[in-house]
């Protein structure tokens, strides 16, 4: 059977507090900024007080049998034991086999900001040891969809939308290639989603979605050198260090050629 209860923590005792004795508990008394006097319990080494928090916390066992304590958001006891009755209603679902654990979990995690969870996967890429160009052009590729799209949670990832804003950018002229790169940002992001323990996804929104074809789309063609090109990309290549080292590189004569006068080199 779940509960709810507000959880306590301890601060340092406010300045200008007095030390009181009631009922044979010592607390803490002051006044607040708006002159309200406040007390509040010692901690057993009388050095900080005992702070109750503003909302209610439930206390419950999942689906999968294990004790979960989740803040409700609720000032109102009534209105935090709502909470708990759904939390467990979605526990029975689980162990009757309405619903698999791992559905379970994901109800959690729709709700929470986007953010949150591409910036768990960004650190993920970085334990990996991904390089940090890559891992920076991700992380820029993610957000700049994200806002764009306005998917503020996983609950709003809609492939319908990707390939609309794919295709506005095409029309700006936005290469495949680049478009092949947000696209895959967002394929491989929702593939570790599903792969997290406990999952965040139960399957990928942006799988299905078809890539550019970078062939028909060719911004720089490659090709072999002329024998011209070669002949000259070779000279270049057997002359330069010597007219780099001729060429005098501080002072009023810079970028000048040194040239020979009576065995002695001077500015050309």
């Amino acid at each position: 059977m779940g509960a709810v209860y507000k959880e306590t923590y301890t601060k340092p005792i406010p300045a200008g507090a007095r030390i009181i004795v009631r009922k044979g508990k010592r607390l803490a008394e002051w006044k607040d900024a708006k002159g309200k006097t406040r007390t509040a319990p010692l901690t057993a080494a009388g050095n900080r007080i005992i702070v109750e928090a503003g909302t209610y916390t439930a206390k419950y066992r999942d689906g999968g049998g294990i004790v979960r304590k989740v803040s409700t958001g609720c000032r109102d006891k009534t209105a935090a034991e709502s909470v708990l009755a759904d939390l467990e209603k979605r526990a029975d679902k689980a162990r009757s086999g309405l619903r698999s654990t791992a559905e379970d979990a994901v109800i959690d995690h729709l709700a929470t900001p986007l953010a949150d969870h591409i910036a768990a996967f960004i650190d993920h890429q970085k334990a990996k040891g991904v390089d940090a160009v890559r891992v920076n052009n991700t992380r820029a590729q993610l957000r700049r969809i994200a806002a764009d799209c306005r998917f503020l949670t996983l609950a709003h990832l809609d492939a319908s939308k990707l390939e609309r804003w794919l295709m506005d950018r095409e029309s700006e002229g936005m290469a495949a290639g680049t478009r092949n790169q947000y696209r895959g940002a967002w394929v491989t992001f929702c593939n570790w989603c599903i792969d997290c323990k406990p999952p965040r996804l139960l399957s990928n929104p942006f799988a299905g979605l078809p890539k550019a074809d970078e062939k028909a789309d060719p911004r720089r063609k490659r090709r072999a050198l002329t024998e011209e090109e070669l002949t000259r990309l070779l000279a270049v290549a057997r002359f330069r260090p010597l007219r780099d080292a001729m060429t005098v590189r501080r002072g009023k004569h810079k970028g000048e050629r040194l040239a020979y006068f009576g065995g002695k080199l001077a500015a050309a």
